[in-house]
């Protein structure tokens, strides 16, 4: 089976290709991620073998996206550090990689990397559903509080690495669009989706309508 693959469905708005480096599981136990409905999807991730990823990456012509299943940056990797060794592998075949975490400022173990890489082809992102950490604990128990992933985009934005936030799903119309407001100044590009298969009263043209106006009123890509 191959590393780096091709995501199917809605998953194709993120990147052409993907790579997940661990497996399993994930520490942060999101109240709403798909991997929940997998089965045997637990809170302890395992590290996935990168044999052969060297080779596929020769071939990488488009973007990889780390990473749709297991976080990148999750607890695990300050020992296991196998993102960074796929990293290191990425990078020295020039591909283009787009990074998205919960981890908060682990990812800034791997800034100096971020800021050597051939033609500046990446860009680190942070999953923000809201502001108030108490409920952001409620629904994303072990992910970084949201304080600590506005300051790791703060950090690589002035460190001169692309930024990206992805603003989904949307669980409260008002506190994402704080989430949105409070990283204008230090974010390039957002990407903001609705959550599916769950009623809600959300007025989706309200929310939408505030939420362009907001980033595109900047400037940013959405």
């Amino acid at each position: 089976m191959s590393l780096i693959y091709t995501p199917t469905g809605k998953a194709r708005e993120y990147s052409p290709l993907a790579l997940n480096v661990y497996t399993g599981g994930c520490e942060h136990q999101c109240t709403y991620c798909y991997c929940r409905s997998l089965g045997k999807w637990t809170a302890t991730p395992r590290v996935r073998p990168l044999n052969g990823l060297a080779e596929e990456a020769r071939h990488a012509d488009r973007q990889i996206l780390l990473s749709f299943m297991a976080d990148s940056y999750g607890p695990i990797e300050r020992d296991a550090r196998n993102t960074r060794r796929a990293l290191q592998i990425l990078r020295d075949a020039r591909c283009s990689v787009a990074i998205l975490t919960k981890g908060g400022q682990r990812c800034l173990d791997d800034l100096a990397m971020f800021r050597d890489w051939p033609d500046g082809r990446i860009k680190v992102g942070a999953t923000l559903t809201f502001m108030d950490a108490k409920r952001s604990r409620e629904v994303e128990p072990g992910a970084a509080d949201p304080d600590d992933r506005l300051t790791a985009l703060w950090r690589l934005h002035f460190a001169g690495v692309k930024t990206w936030v992805s603003i989904e799903p949307v669980l409260d119309a008002d506190q994402s669009l704080a989430c949105i407001r409070e990283s204008l100044p230090f974010v390039d590009a957002y990407k903001v989706g609705k959550l599916n298969h769950q009623r809600n009263d959300t007025d989706w043209r309200r929310f939408c309508v505030a939420a362009v106006e907001m980033i595109r009123g900047l400037g940013r890509r959405l």
